[in-house]
């Protein structure tokens, strides 16, 4: 019987908890790489502009999701004139 999943995160971790996280950071990560290829900006200019070092923008390009909180990405994409919203739902 093959077991399905709603997300990689889900997958992997085990824990509803950590896998809502993951998937949180994962999504806003997304957003900053996209922002930084959309620019056209090296990662150098990117990272000043998105407040971080280019060594930390680095690891968000690389998805090294270990080094990236919430509130560090959420203020990144606020840097540059983005707005982040949260849904927030009561999972059944």
């Amino acid at each position: 019987m093959v077991k399905e999943f709603d997300s990689v995160w889900d997958a992997i971790e085990n824990d509803q908890v950590q896998a809502a996280n993951l998937k949180l950071r994962a999504r806003l990560m997304m957003e900053v790489a996209d922002y930084v290829k959309q620019s056209g900006l090296t990662q150098a200019e990117a990272a000043k502009k998105l407040g971080i070092t280019q060594p930390r923008l680095n690891d968000v390009l690389k998805g090294r999701i270990e080094k990236c909180t919430i509130d560090r990405l959420v203020n990144m994409l606020s840097a540059v004139g983005y707005k982040v919203n949260l849904e927030i739902s009561h999972a059944a």
